[in-house]
């Protein structure tokens, strides 16, 4: 080989290797920046559900709930999913069965498992909709303040989801949370949040898609 024909061989090499490169950064940069964006649900409403746990961790967020005439607005309030009664749920109030209707708490840290009792308890069951699969959502949130309005600006980051798939039956679905949720221990106020996000349902006698209970539990040593 000639001194010409090497010369040639090693810029064609260097050229490879530096599209090779740019390439990697590329998927990089696009993997880095997918994880930063909601699924689903509307970035905006979701930054306000944020702010609303930031200032009450102990209410979950939900983008509807059904209100009937003659009883009180948290009848069927969001609430109602933490309470570790099984006769009482939540109902969301959009129109249709309540396809991508969302519920945000939070998670503590060190949750390794979830489970959800779908429908509107034993006694209700048949009379309204329950979800025959729902997505989890698991966002890390940093929680900062404007120094302009002392209000808090969440800054979050998509983790993993879980799919879960029900039968038609009053009975929990408990799922392993598919990333490590270690203990919080930031400079900056950091918590985890989880997204119930209804997607298909059973039919019942009322169109409004209902859940019965969520519970969230560390439990180590499981295969």
């Amino acid at each position: 080989m000639n001194l010409k024909t090497a010369v040639m061989v090693l810029t064609l090499a260097l050229v490879a290797l530096g599209s090779a490169d740019a390439l990697a950064r590329k998927k990089a940069s696009k993997k880095k920046k997918s994880t930063n964006i909601t699924k689903i649900i509307p970035k905006k409403d979701f930054t306000e559900a944020l702010v609303k746990l930031a200032k009450d961790e102990r209410v979950p967020v939900a983008s509807s709930t059904l209100v009937e005439k003659g009883r009180g607005e948290d009848y069927y309030g969001v609430e109602k999913l933490f309470d570790k009664d099984l006769e009482t749920f939540w109902a969301e109030g959009a129109k249709g069965n309540g396809k991508n209707e969302w519920v945000a708490f939070l998670v503590p840290d060190d949750t390794t498992h979830i489970e959800v009792v779908p429908g509107a308890g034993r006694e209700q069951f048949d009379n309204f909709n329950r979800p025959r699969m729902v997505f989890i959502d698991y966002y890390q949130v940093k929680l900062k303040r404007d120094k302009g309005s002392d209000e808090y600006k969440p800054e979050f980051k998509w983790m993993a989801r879980n799919t879960l798939k029900f039968k038609n039956k009053p009975r929990p679905v408990r799922a392993k949370v598919p990333v490590k949720l270690p203990e919080l221990a930031l400079p900056v106020r950091t918590m985890y949040v989880g997204v119930i996000i209804l997607q298909t349902a059973y039919r019942g006698q009322f169109a409004d898609t209902s859940v019965a209970e969520v519970k969230t539990s560390a439990i180590w040593g499981e295969l």
